[in-house]
């Protein structure tokens, strides 16, 4: 049997249908290589912008870049908490005052009486304090004599790069008093005595705890595409239950994750009791949260687009908590302050429990609240199956 060709609908091109391979003396009709990409171009292309998913990936870092720059442009770490010692009523502290010469807005310091250097090395300790300048009792003199005197700034590593802003103000701060470009030197010295790259590991340890919030949807989204969602709402199985089975495997990756970061990098230190609690607290309102977005969002697609959207301002906390102004006010709301302020006390400050109560009753009442709000999504999914 012999192919035969059929003319196409349109009436432009041919079709052949074949029952047999067509004979060596028919002709083949082909498409050209840049027809045909650009015909899976096209496609391609139809298909993407019908999803929101490729609206999400370019969008999403469009609108975070211009909303960061509308929030944080404006923003200027809060003040420092310094206390000087050494010299009675020294010029430097009086200085603070005149910071307008500097450029500033705002005044770099605040100001705390200590009543002496143990007092000051001791609050600094405890995280009551950003820096300690240790003056010499005749440090003015010298400065105006123009004896080069050393002052040391005792500061908290765990507060990031505050220690490096307060060493750069006080030396502008230096010659501005005494009117010379080096008049004296400043040094520095770690309280905790821990490298900086160690005192960002709270952040580190938020961002693997808020993962949860991303990894939950997506497996919410497989459930119900595989309806063993439905076959678990109408078995005999308590919805208190569905949530705790749920949120153990998702607080169970995220604590061993974040366990996983600090034992690497030799941080298991510290109030290790309260890490572990924090930890799994961290996790479970992480998972919860997840777990929440992925009963209320149908759609996988919008589930980890709403995930993903979440986790930028939740980590906020970690990062922008120490600015001024809307940001650090929003920063210092976000679980992921509570989870990063607790874990760096943890490891390097030894809290007493009334210091660190305050954030713990937040992250508890945070994982209650999304609880009772995953069992309302449960039953409510419940209900229209």
């Amino acid at each position: 049997m012999t192919g035969s060709a059929s003319p196409a609908p349109d009436g432009n091109r041919a079709r052949w249908t074949m029952d047999k391979k067509p004979s060596s003396n028919q002709p083949e009709q082909t498409i050209s290589s840049s027809r045909s990409v650009w015909i899976l171009f096209r496609k391609e292309a139809t298909v993407s912008f019908r999803s929101a998913a490729i609206y999400m990936l370019v969008g999403l870092p469009l609108v975070l870049s211009m909303g960061m720059k509308f929030l944080i442009g404006g923003a200027e770490p809060k003040p420092a908490k310094l206390a000087i010692v050494g010299e009675k009523n020294p010029a430097v502290a009086r200085l603070v005052k005149l910071v307008g010469k500097l450029g500033r807005k705002k005044k770099p310091f605040k100001l705390i009486t200590v009543s002496s250097e143990a007092e000051g090395r001791k609050r600094l300790k405890r995280g009551k304090l950003h820096g300690l300048l240790v003056l010499p009792h005749d440090f003015d003199q010298q400065l105006a004599a123009g004896k080069h005197p050393t002052a040391t700034l005792y500061f908290d590593e765990s507060a990031g790069a505050t220690a490096f802003t307060i060493k750069t103000i006080l030396r502008e701060l230096f010659r501005l008093q005494a009117g010379q470009q080096e008049p004296a030197t400043i040094k520095s010295v770690g309280i905790r005595r821990i490298p900086m790259w160690k005192a960002m590991l709270p952040a580190f340890v938020v961002m693997v705890l808020l993962s949860s919030i991303t990894l939950m949807p997506a497996g919410i989204a497989t459930e119900r595409q595989a309806k063993t969602l439905q076959a678990v709402l109408v078995a005999p199985v308590r919805l208190w239950h569905f949530v705790s089975g749920k949120a153990l495997f998702g607080i169970a990756t995220g604590a061993v994750g974040a366990i996983l970061v600090l034992a690497l990098n030799h941080s298991m230190q510290g109030n290790v009791t309260l890490l572990v609690v924090v930890i799994l607290l961290g996790a479970a309102v992480s998972t919860l949260l997840g777990l929440l977005v992925g009963l209320l969002v149908e759609s996988a697609q919008a589930a980890s687009a709403v995930a993903s959207l979440l986790y930028v301002p939740l980590i906020w906390g970690a990062f922008f908590a120490n600015l001024s102004g809307a940001v650090g006010s929003v920063s210092r709301l976000t679980p992921g302050y509570y989870m990063a302020k607790l874990i760096k006390d943890a490891l390097f400050v030894g809290p007493h429990l009334s210091d660190a109560l305050p954030a713990l009753t937040a992250l508890t009442g945070a994982m209650v609240l999304l609880a009772i709000a995953c069992i309302w999504a449960l039953r409510r999914e419940e209900e229209r199956t």
